[in-house]
C-alpha cells in the first residue's frame, strides 16, 4: 500500500471518528455561570448560647422546599434537570433527600428524638457506631457547626449546625460511584455549601 493510499484511510478514519464523536450523546449544560464559591469556616464557638435562634418552621412545612434549583445545582448536579427530591415519612424527624444518577444524595434532616442538637450529639459520640469521627468544631455565619462522619470513607460527610440551644439541623453527602458536579475531591465542602445556602434561606424566610 504506497504512502498515498495510506494517508487517505487514515483521513477517512478520522473523519468517520470526529463524525460519531459529534452524533454522540451531549453532556448535559450547567445552569451555573461559574462554579459555587467555597465556604469558610470561621473558629470554634460554643454550642450554647445560640446567640440568633433560627425558626425551622419553613423547612419543617416543606423540606423538599428549603433549596431553590440554582442551590440545587451547586450541591447535588447541575443541571438539576434529573434531581429527585423526597420527603421522608419517618415520624421522627423532617427530611428531604436530593438524588440523581449524576450526583451524590444529599440530605437535610431535623431530628425529632435524641440527639435533637449538638450537645446531645456530642454526648453520644462514644456510642456512635463508628464514632463520629473523624469530629471538628467550626462556626458558619455565627452558628456552631460539627463536622464529622457517620460512616468511614472519603465519599461521606456530615455536618451539623445548632440553629438554637434546643435544635440542630443535619447535612450529609453519600455516594461512592456518584461522583458530585462541583463537589467530588471535597465532600465536605459540598456539605458544608449546602448548610450555608439553608441558613440563608431561613434568615430570608
Amino acid at each position: 500500500m504506497n504512502s498515498t493510499k495510506s494517508a487517505a484511510i487514515l483521513c477517512a478514519l478520522a473523519a468517520g471518528s470526529a463524525l460519531l464523536t459529534a452524533c454522540g450523546p451531549k453532556q448535559p449544560t450547567p445552569i451555573l455561570d461559574q462554579p459555587p464559591t467555597p465556604v469558610r469556616p470561621g473558629a470554634a464557638i460554643p454550642f450554647t448560647p445560640v446567640k440568633q435562634p433560627l425558626d425551622p418552621t419553613p423547612f419543617e412545612k416543606a423540606p423538599c422546599q428549603i433549596l431553590d434549583k440554582e442551590q440545587v445545582a451547586a450541591v447535588v448536579a447541575d443541571p438539576p434537570s434529573d434531581v429527585q427530591p423526597f420527603v421522608s415519612n419517618d415520624p421522627t424527624l423532617f427530611r428531604c433527600n436530593w438524588t440523581s444518577p449524576r450526583g451524590p444524595l444529599v440530605t437535610i434532616l431535623e431530628p425529632l428524638v435524641k440527639p435533637q442538637n449538638l450537645t446531645e450529639l456530642a454526648a453520644s459520640r462514644s456510642s456512635a457506631e463508628h464514632g463520629l469521627e473523624p469530629w471538628s468544631e467550626v462556626s458558619l455565619d455565627g452558628y456552631p457547626v460539627v463536622i464529622y462522619h457517620e460512616f468511614s470513607g472519603p465519599n461521606d460527610c456530615n455536618v451539623a449546625v445548632g440553629i438554637s440551644d434546643a435544635k440542630m439541623l443535619q447535612f450529609s453527602y453519600r455516594g461512592e460511584t456518584s461522583p458530585s458536579h462541583y463537589w467530588d475531591k471535597d465532600r465536605c465542602g459540598g456539605v458544608l455549601k449546602t448548610a450555608e445556602f439553608v441558613l440563608t434561606n431561613l434568615r430570608h424566610h
